[in-house]
Formats: C-alpha cells, structure tokens, sequence
C-alpha cells in the first residue's frame, strides 16, 4: 500500500499532535517540524484520493466522516493553529517538509495573527414569501400598482401585475443588495478582518467571516442583536455560529498552494 500523508494544519514548532483519531483510524498523528513551524498529518492510503478501483472520494458517506474527523483534528489541537481544508495531501514526508521550508515565513506570521481570536460566520438570509409581502406593505410604489391591478379591468390588470412581479423582483434584489453592503460595513467596524463567504444554505443571500479577538466579542453580539432587531418580519433574517477555527483567514493567507 502506497502511503501519503494527509495534512490537517499548520502550527508552531514545538506544538503537540491531539489525542483524537487520524480520519485513517488507528494511524498516528505526527507534527512534522521545519524553520520554526510544524505541520500535523498522518500517513492515509495514496489510492484513497486517486482515480482507480480504491478511489473513496466519490462516495458521499466516506466523505462526511472523513471530513469530520478533519475537522475533530483540527478542533482539538491546542493554541494557534491554520487549518487547511479537507484533502491536502503530500506524497511524501520530504514533499511536505519543503512546502513548509519555502511558506515558514508566511505561517509564521499568520499564526502570530490568529493566536487570540476565533473565526465566527454570519449568513444573511431571505424569506421570500415574507419578504415580498413585507414589501407590498412597505414600498409605496409597489402598493400603488398594486391598488391599480385590483381596481383595473380583467386586460387591464393583467399587464399590471406584470408590472407589479418585475418591480416587485427589482425591490427585493435592491434591498437584499443594500442590506448586504450595510452589514458588511458594520462588520468591518467590529473585526479586523472580514471575508465575503459563499453560504451554502439556498435561501442565503450573503455571507461574511471574522477572525475576532475575544474582547471584541460583546460588540459582534450587540451589533448582530440590532441588525437582527431591524429586520425582524422583514423577510430577511441574521444568523451567526461559531467560534471556529480560522479556516476562511488560513483561505486567505494562502496555504494550500
């Protein structure tokens, strides 16, 4: 069996592997050192992530659990860490270790830049049956046509509520728009560093990653309290979870070329 080694994280030198399970149940988790950083991995099957019959990659279930002990790794590991996402491999333990030679300037810095704060996500998102009813109640342009549509004959009316669904549409795209650019705004007054994210949740409408520091923390809430306040039976509603590790600013810093 052709061994590579999976990688979960960068850390510091002298940093000590979890004792958690590797996503290869049973095979070690090893810090591999160079230039005052480390790497955590452990060996896998080389044949797991390759096209052929011992490909895994392709089946759904293999993956979550996989993914999952990744991120347990990751979770557990002990002060500063720059998590790298699911599937990084190295062929082997040299190929690893020049990687970390050539970026240790790079990580180094990045750790000094997470050691403190947590990544928190922020997801704005839509109700679209709620929010267009909001803005039929709202809007006094949309009220007034709708007014005409109902008060119109059967052809009349017609071509109003035609009207009435492409300004109706272009209502919501704006203000879905203007309350994204809001709140990327007041989030750049909390957190150092901000992310546009891509949720994953269909009825998302945007997305946002910080890395925070704790005392920055009450404000985060306090501000996320408003804006949610704000938009209460507006159709569009906040959601934010965390802490997690830093994986959007590990993204950003580039650790995976």
């Amino acid at each position: 069996m052709n061994d590579a080694l999976y990688t979960y994280a960068v850390i510091a030198a002298g940093g000590t592997p979890p004792l958690v399970s590797a996503i290869l149940p049973g095979a070690a988790l090893l810090a591999f050192e160079e230039a005052g950083v480390a790497a955590l991995a452990s060996p896998v099957p080389r044949a797991w992530f390759e096209a052929g019959p011992e490909c895994r990659t392709e089946d759904p279930d293999w993956l979550a659990a996989r993914a999952a002990a990744h991120h347990q790794v990751v979770a557990a590991t002990q002060g500063a860490i720059l998590p790298l996402a699911f599937g990084a491999l190295f062929s082997d333990e040299a190929k690893l270790r020049a990687w970390l030679r050539e970026g240790a300037a790079q990580f180094a810095a990045a750790l000094e830049a997470v050691r403190g704060h947590s990544e928190w996500s922020i997801v704005l998102a839509e109700d679209v049956t709620a929010h267009e009813a909001w803005l039929r109640g709202h809007d006094p342009g949309l009220s007034a046509l709708a007014a005409q549509a109902r008060g119109a004959s059967a052809g009349t009316a017609f071509m109003l509520n035609r009207r009435l669904e492409k300004a109706l549409a272009a209502a919501r795209d704006a203000r879905r728009r203007d309350a994204a650019q809001a709140l990327g705004i007041m989030l750049e007054s909390v957190a150092g560093r901000v992310w546009h994210s891509t949720p994953r949740q269909p009825a998302a409408v945007a997305g946002w990653n910080l890395l925070l520091p704790a005392p920055a923390l009450p404000r985060l809430h306090a501000v996320m309290e408003g804006e949610a306040t704000a938009l209460q039976e507006t159709g569009l509603t906040l959601s934010l979870s965390g802490p997690w590790p830093p994986y959007a600013f590990a993204r950003e810093a580039s650790l995976h070329g």
